[in-house]
C-alpha cells in the first residue's frame, strides 16, 4: 500500500502454479490494449478472502523463461529479487465489496492448461458464485466477462477433488505429488523475527524456507504447535498470509488435505486470575473464548471449526509407496492461567475419540503410523528451572500416552516446545501385565523440532523423507538476521 500510494503503479507477479502455461498471445493482446486503455481487473486475496479492483497498465512476459522485475523499487519486496513468467503494471488499486464478483461469469480458460493437465470447462459461461468458489479451484487466473442475464448461477464446491465435505479426519488417504513432509513448529509469527530490521530488507520466513526445501517431492506440511505469541491475533493474521507465501515458496500445493497443525501454549488465551490452591484447572474447551483466534485460523485452512478436542488427522499415499497416517493431538488439554502452564495433559477421552477417527482399531501393516504434539514427551533440555510452581519435563498422562501409541503401533512421536533439537527412543512392553522377558518390546522414536521462528534460539525447520528402508530428517538452520547462510545442520536416518 504504501508504494501505490506514493508511486500510483506497482509490478505484481504472476505466480506460475503446477503445469500452468504462459499463455503468450492473450498476454501480449491484453498488453497492447492496455498501455493505450488500461483494463479493469480483479484481484483476489484468498488468505484473507478480500477482493481489489484495479487498473492493468501493461504486461512484460517471456514465452520461454522467466523475467526479472521491470522495476524492482516499484515491486513488493516477497518477490522482488525473483524471477516469473508474467509481470503485471497495476495501478488505482483499491478495496472493493466481493460482491463485485456475481457480476461476472467465467471465460473459456484453456490456453492457461494447453497441456490438459486442468480441465475447468464446467465454469465457463457460469456467474462467479464467490470468493470461496475462486479459492477452492487452486489456480492464480482466470479469464472474465461481465455477466449475462442467462448466464447459469450455481455454486461449485470443490474443496477435493472426492470429497465434499470439509473433515477433522481424513476419510480416504490423499494422493500426494511427493514424499517429503516439512515439518516446522514454534512459530511465534506474533514476534515478527523474519522481518526487516533498521532499514535493511531480510528475505521473508517463506523466503528462507524455499531456499532450503524447493521442488514438487513436498508432499505435505506439519506445525507442532506455538503458531502465534501470547495468543496475539496479528501472528494468526499473519499465518493465514505465510501459508499462500510458503506454498509458492516451496513449489507444492498446500490445503486442507496436506496441512497438519496442532495448537501449543501460545495458542490460547490464559486466565487473568490464578488458580487457586488445591483447585483443579478446567478443560479448554470449557472455556471457548480462550480459543477464538485459534479456531478462526483452524477454519481458514480445513473449512470447518476445531472439534472439542481439536485434534485432527490425516492420511497420505506418498509418491515412494509409503503410506503415512499422522494424527496431531492436543497437548493444551488443560486451561492456563498465570501460575499454570497445563503443561502436556493429553486426556484419556482424546486419546480414544483420536484411535476411532484414524480408525486405527484394527492393524495396517502397510502404513506408518505417527503422532504430532507441542509439548516434550521426555526431557529435552539439559537442566531446567527448579521452581515448584511448573511443570518439569514429562507430560501429566505420560505412561498412559505410551501405552496408547504401542497400542497402536505409532512408530514415530514429534513435538515442539522447547526450542531445541532432540532425538530419542523409547523401548516399551506391548502388554504391561506380562513379563518383560516374554514378549517383544516396542520401539517409538521421539524428535524434538527447535523454534522455527522463536526468539533467543536456533531457528530451524526439518524435512521427513521417507525412502524405501528407512525414513530420513534433515534439519536446516536458518538465519532470520543473514548473518550466515541457511544450512542443512543435521540428518537423523531411522530404519524402518
Amino acid at each position: 500500500s504504501e508504494i501505490i500510494d506514493k508511486q500510483k503503479f506497482v509490478w505484481w507477479a504472476w505466480w506460475k502454479k503446477g503445469n500452468e502455461a504462459t499463455p503468450v498471445d492473450e498476454f501480449a493482446a491484453l498488453d497492447i490494449r492496455a498501455k493505450s486503455d488500461p483494463v479493469d481487473v480483479y484481484l483476489v486475496d484468498s488468505g484473507q478472502s478480500l477482493i481489489y479492483r484495479a487498473k492493468c497498465a501493461g504486461v512484460e512476459l517471456s514465452a520461454t523463461g522467466k523475467l526479472p522485475s521491470p522495476e524492482k523499487d516499484m515491486t513488493p519486496e516477497y518477490y522482488r529479487d525473483n524471477e516469473y513468467c508474467a509481470w503485471f503494471k497495476f495501478t488505482e488499486i483499491a478495496p472493493c465489496e466481493a460482491e463485485e464478483l456475481r457480476q461476472l461469469s467465467y471465460l473459456d480458460s484453456s490456453s492457461l492448461f494447453p497441456d490438459g493437465s486442468a480441465d475447468y470447462s464446467r465454469y465457463e459461461g457460469k456467474r462467479i458464485y464467490s470468493i470461496t468458489e475462486l479459492i477452492q479451484q487452486n489456480r492464480t487466473m482466470w479469464f472474465v466477462r461481465k455477466a449475462e442475464k442467462e448466464d447459469p448461477d450455481y455454486e461449485i464446491i470443490l474443496l477435493n477433488a472426492e470429497l465434499v465435505q470439509p473433515c477433522h479426519f481424513s476419510k480416504k488417504y490423499f494422493q500426494a505429488s511427493g514424499n517429503k513432509i516439512l515439518w516446522l513448529s514454534d512459530l511465534h509469527l506474533a514476534d515478527h523475527v523474519f522481518e526487516s530490521k533498521k532499514g535493511k530488507v531480510h528475505k521473508t520466513l517463506a523466503e528462507h524456507i524455499g531456499k532450503c526445501i524447493q521442488g514438487p517431492e513436498v508432499a505435505g506440511l506439519i506445525v507442532s504447535g506455538d503458531i502465534t505469541s501470547c495468543a496475539r491475533k496479528e501472528g494468526y493474521d499473519d499465518a493465514k498470509r505465510f501459508l499462500k507465501e510458503l506454498g509458492y515458496e516451496v513449489s507444492a500445493s498446500l490445503g486442507a488435505e496436506n496441512i497438519l497443525i496442532c495448537p501449543g501454549n501460545h495458542d490460547f488465551v490464559r486466565e487473568d486470575a490464578d488458580l487457586p490452591e488445591k483447585k483443579e484447572p478446567g478443560f479448554i474447551y470449557d472455556n471457548p473464548k480462550n480459543t477464538v483466534d485459534f479456531s478462526d485460523f483452524y477454519q481458514s485452512i480445513y473449512n470447518i471449526m476445531p472439534n472439542k478436542y481439536f485434534a485432527s488427522g490425516k492420511k497420505w499415499l506418498l509418491s515412494s509407496g509409503h503410506v503415512l497416517e499422522i494424527a496431531a493431538l492436543n497437548s493444551l488439554m488443560l486451561q492456563q492461567y498465570p501460575n499454570f502452564e497445563g503443561h502436556g495433559y493429553l486426556s484419556q477421552d482424546q486419546l480414544d475419540y483420536v484411535a476411532k477417527e484414524m480408525r486405527w482399531g484394527s492393524d495396517n501393516d502397510r502404513a506408518i503410523r505417527a503422532v504430532m504434539m507441542h509439548h516434550h514427551y521426555l526431557p529435552s533440555c539439559y537442566t531446567e528451572v527448579i521452581d515448584s510452581g511448573r511443570a518439569n519435563s514429562a507430560v501429566y498422562d505420560a505412561d498412559r500416552f505410551m501405552a496408547w501409541m504401542v497400542k497402536h503401533n505409532v512408530k514415530l512421536l514429534l513435538h515442539g516446545h522447547k526450542h531445541r533439537s532432540f532425538v530419542a527412543q523409547v523401548c516399551y512392553p506391548q502388554d504391561v501385565n506380562k513379563d518383560i522377558g516374554d514378549q517383544e518390546m516396542k520401539r517409538v522414536t521421539i524428535i524434538g523440532m527447535g523454534g522455527t521462528a522463536a526468539t533467543g534460539a536456533d531457528q530451524k525447520i526439518a524435512a521427513i523423507r521417507f525412502e524405501r528402508n528407512e525414513i530420513v530428517v534433515d534439519f536446516y538452520r536458518l538465519y532470520s538476521d543473514e548473518h550466515d547462510s541457511d544450512r542443512l545442520c543435521q540428518t537423523v536416518r531411522l530404519p524402518l
